[in-house]
């Protein structure tokens, strides 16, 4: 049965939502749910009612407008606990400024810890689907680090820890092991049984787990994390934006019982320690090794907290239940929706039979919410195979109103893996001048140097997902060499039958697919007529394709 005339899980209140309270998406089809979603205007609504109509002030005071923040600090702290369904006798929750700044901390702990080990340094084992984020703590092993491949890799080390190479030279040692539980790339999710697998295990008892969950909270019933307090990962990171589109703020989700190695780090900011020596012996007494009287996140949290923020997050989390229930309807709904796209993407293709798109993900199963979110991850191709830069896949649709991003998108061993680059590879396109942003250079020899992503999010609809199909059908796909010209992508939906999937046709789905046409033709013009002018580039190479505002080096 085609797609479109399945409507299971698909959540049709949201058609009307969008009218209420998401009328500022209405300029356009937002596509980057993955980067920061879109916040209700209820939530903006009940935020400003409360700025002013009461007093707050900096909760480290005492003075009544201070303790009425300080309360609301609380109070959200636990609602946020509950929202992720992470009991607060077992978690702690530390405000923080993002995903990034999570990481950030739990890294500086390990890193100042490791200073009284044997040999001064820790063991770091991250996915290669991992964030840039998660990549960076690696700098501070002092070479200890090590970039597992693939699940099958993780999985043989968890079993075999002892005979398994991961550059780590005392397995019983002090280590980190932190991967995303979606890839933020190609939305693909990885296993959450990992925590709890390694926990088990006698010969890692000294290394804990960081699990990078902003991809994945954004449409993923967290409870299923949380639950079962000895499978949760010691510490999860979350941008709390991703789920509410406001505030902008972030999360980590401590396990209690591993907590402590957290507050061994040597840095404090204000409000973290209860006393402070200046002259004399430098000493100060961090609030996190005095439990019980103070909790593990006062000693943690530095600073004022942004206490406005927080009262936001609390009226986001009250506004998100209201409109959308729980996030196994918000799972449901996007699984729908992505499934959707993949096949209408999947069946996209040029006049001689040849696919439109390049669809990058190790999972083929896009309708089972637990190994798929709702990001997909491709390139575009032209009749005779060619990749259109993925630079002027945005600009075109940012013509049309539709807003995707292109380019690395923050994800440097998922993009290099998909793509089948080699460490050759990566070498040549810096020294070409290739660098991650908007004016990298978007193909080398012929060779993508990122990818287009699209994502859905909780108030994304089917007219959404069709009316983006329809620009990659009007724009890209040729007839005889007959590109049309650029226009606005019409909101419409496509015919039922033309998403009935031929189970033998070759979609260019591939776990490791070769992105390099051997042997290499001449090079030639491209004649792409739908993209709008690029401004040129300049490289140290400055050998440049301007035809139609295509930048290529060749």
């Amino acid at each position: 049965m085609p797609l479109l005339t399945m409507s299971k899980g698909y959540n049709s209140d949201v058609e009307a939502l969008r009218q209420k309270e998401y009328a500022h998406m209405n300029d356009g089809i937002y596509l980057d749910h993955s980067g920061a979603t879109i916040y209700a205007k209820s939530t903006v609504d009940s935020f400003c009612a409360k700025m002013v109509t009461h007093l707050y002030g900096n909760p480290h005071s005492e003075n009544f407008p201070a303790k009425l923040s300080g309360e609301v600090v609380d109070q959200v702290r636990e609602k946020t606990l509950n929202f992720l369904g992470a009991s607060p006798e077992h978690f702690d929750l530390i405000f923080v400024a993002n995903a990034t700044a999570a990481i950030k901390l739990v890294a500086d702990c390990f890193r100042d810890l490791s200073e009284k080990t044997g040999d001064r340094r820790f063991w770091y084992g991250y996915h290669k689907d991992a964030h840039t984020s998660i990549v960076g703590v690696r700098e501070f092993t002092h070479g200890q680090s090590y970039c597992f491949r693939g699940d099958q890799d993780v999985e043989r080390w968890l079993q075999a820890p002892e005979s398994s190479f991961v550059n780590c030279y005392n397995p019983g040692g002090l280590g980190l092991f932190a991967y995303p539980g979606q890839s933020n790339m190609s939305g693909r999710r990885l296993p959450l049984s990992w925590p709890g697998i390694l926990r088990q295990s006698e010969c890692l008892q000294n290394t804990y787990t960081l699990l990078d969950a902003a991809a994945l909270a954004m449409t993923f019933p967290m409870e299923t994390i949380f639950q079962d307090v000895d499978q949760a990962p010691d510490f999860t990171c979350l941008s709390l934006y991703k789920i509410f589109g406001f505030p902008d703020i972030g999360a980590l989700v401590v396990r209690k019982e591993s907590g402590h190695i957290l507050t061994l780090r040597k840095y404090f900011g204000g409000g973290t320690v209860s006393m402070v020596a200046t002259f004399g012996d430098s000493w100060h007494r961090s609030k996190g090794l005095q439990a019980p009287t103070y909790k593990l996140h006062e000693g943690l949290e530095d600073g004022t907290l942004p206490f406005h923020s927080i009262l936001a997050l609390g009226e986001a989390i009250d506004v998100h239940t209201k409109l959308y229930g729980s996030m196994s309807r918000i799972s449901d709904h996007t699984s729908y929706l992505i499934s959707r796209l993949f096949r209408g993407m999947a069946t996209l293709r040029h006049s001689n039979g040849r696919p439109v798109c390049r669809i990058y993900n190790e999972n083929s199963d896009f309708e089972d919410s637990t190994k798929q979110g709702s990001a997909i991850a491709f390139n575009v191709l032209r009749a005779n195979g060619h990749h259109i830069p993925y630079s002027d896949v945005e600009r075109s649709a940012n013509a049309a109103g539709i807003y995707i991003r292109s380019g690395g998108v923050c994800n440097p061993g998922g993009i290099f893996t998909a793509l089948g680059y080699e460490p050759w590879m990566t070498d040549r396109a810096l020294s070409a001048g290739h660098h991650c942003g908007p004016h990298g250079i978007s193909i080398i020899n012929r060779v993508p140097t990122g990818i287009v992503r699209a994502s859905l999010g909780a108030m994304s609809t089917k007219q959404d997902v069709d009316t983006f199909l329809d620009f990659l059908r009007t724009t890209f796909v040729e007839e005889d060499q007959d590109w049309p010209a650029p226009t606005r992508a019409a909101v419409r939906s496509p015919r039922d039958e033309s998403f009935a999937l031929d189970p033998h046709a070759d979609y260019t789905l591939s776990k490791y697919p070769d992105v390099r046409e051997v042997p290499r033709p001449r090079p030639v013009l491209h004649h792409f007529m739908t993209a709008p002018d690029a401004t040129p580039r300049v490289t140290p190479l400055a050998m440049h394709d301007l035809a139609h505002g295509l930048a290529t080096v060749q």
